[in-house]
């Protein structure tokens, strides 16, 4: 199984979303873990089919610190569709 953790200090930011894409490429994760997002669960949701994960859970942040979001493909939980 293979898993990418990352404290990404912004999961708005531009650069940030293009690595993560790019790593998410490169390595083909089943789980991906992101914290200090310091955005609302909403946003970071939107990210699951850039990332072709289907499932997604996580927490918000609290103004500019903190977030939580878990992402994995749908062969290893099955599709939450949450």
């Amino acid at each position: 199984m293979n898993c990418l953790s990352w404290n990404c200090r912004g999961g708005g930011n531009v650069a940030t979303v293009r690595d993560l894409c790019a790593l998410v490429r490169a390595h083909n994760p089943l789980i991906v873990f992101l914290c200090e997002t310091r955005q609302k669960c909403d946003r970071m949701k939107r990210l699951c089919s850039r990332l072709g994960l289907k499932g997604f859970a996580g927490s918000d942040s609290d103004g500019f610190s903190g977030g939580l979001a878990l992402f994995w493909h749908e062969s290893l939980f099955g599709y939450s569709g949450n």
